[in-house]
């Protein structure tokens, strides 16, 4: 019935219903009773190799909809439509709990969002997903970072003139942008004023917050997460060493940089090297924070 059937839990109760909705197929009862099971659906390989016979000979039951890839050579993916808005429900859910725990941060990038919501998703369906919620308005995109709409910061107006005086000194700073307390002594602030105004250019996408009170102008983060992929193609790849020596900073705060791009997306931890995550949004040309 399944010529790649699964090494572990073969005798599962999902796998059996897998198996029967196979065998209705085959009987001639159509696509619904396997797609009923399958609810990620099923690419055009997949479906072809169940059947038999070409997908073209194959037709889509009622309430079946085809997910165009992004790849004009990729394989289209048949799913339920119930199936289908269950996943968006489970993204938007992810979102919800993220933006719950997390309020101050703009939201997570495409590759993290899948891990928390659909680590199962092949990569054509994840993204033609990720397509439809921002189509519907239901998802929206900051730069690398996803978001509900209920999900921004408005400043009023004292606000926006104080972050007018603090975005220019975050970019002068450079890779060594001034802490929370020193922007305030040198405003004239309280540091919870400038702390929670940071907050919500935080939560708008205009800086990025390293760590606790360290704050980066957006097109530092760019800069820096630029020369973390061009040190990541090198043979000897992305380290502290090589991120301190090629951004003037010292061990501690090329560190706190690098664990920041392992947190959002751009890199993971494998041992003493920091590898790139070949999903992530920063990557491509002009893609960064923004």
């Amino acid at each position: 019935l399944d010529p790649n059937a699964p090494d572990r839990k073969r005798r599962a109760p999902a796998r059996m219903q897998w198996l029967q909705g196979v065998a209705e197929m085959l009987d001639g009862g159509g696509l619904q009773p396997l797609l009923a099971q399958a609810v990620l659906g099923l690419d055009e390989t997949a479906l072809q190799r169940l059947a038999g016979r070409p997908v073209r000979e194959l037709a889509a039951p009622d309430g079946a909809i085809w997910i165009e890839p992004r790849a004009p050579q990729g394989a289209r993916t048949l799913i339920l439509a119930t199936h289908w808005e269950a996943l968006r429900a489970r993204v938007e859910q992810a979102l919800a709990t993220f933006h719950q725990g997390a309020p101050d941060e703009p939201g997570p990038d495409g590759s993290r969002l899948r891990r928390m919501a659909l680590p199962a998703a092949p990569e054509a369906l994840w993204q033609g997903l990720l397509d439809d919620l921002q189509r519907q308005g239901r998802v929206l995109r900051n730069g690398p970072w996803l978001h509900l709409p209920g999900h921004t910061a408005a400043l009023a107006e004292a606000e926006a003139q104080l972050a007018q005086r603090l975005l220019p000194l975050l970019a002068a700073g450079a890779y060594d942008p001034p802490w929370v307390r020193d922007l305030a002594r040198a405003q004239g602030e309280p540091e919870e004023r400038v702390r929670q105004v940071l907050r919500k250019l935080l939560r708008r996408g205009e800086v990025a917050q390293v760590v606790k009170d360290l704050f980066y102008h957006r097109e530092r983060v760019a800069e820096l997460a630029a020369l973390a992929v061009a040190l990541a193609g090198k043979p000897e790849g992305l380290n502290a060493a090589a991120f301190r020596d090629a951004t003037g900073l010292g061990r501690k705060r090329a560190i706190q940089i690098l664990e920041f791009f392992d947190r959002t997306g751009l890199t993971r931890r494998l041992r003493d090297t920091h590898v790139l995550r070949t999903d992530s949004a920063y990557l491509g040309a002009g893609q960064a924070v923004s």
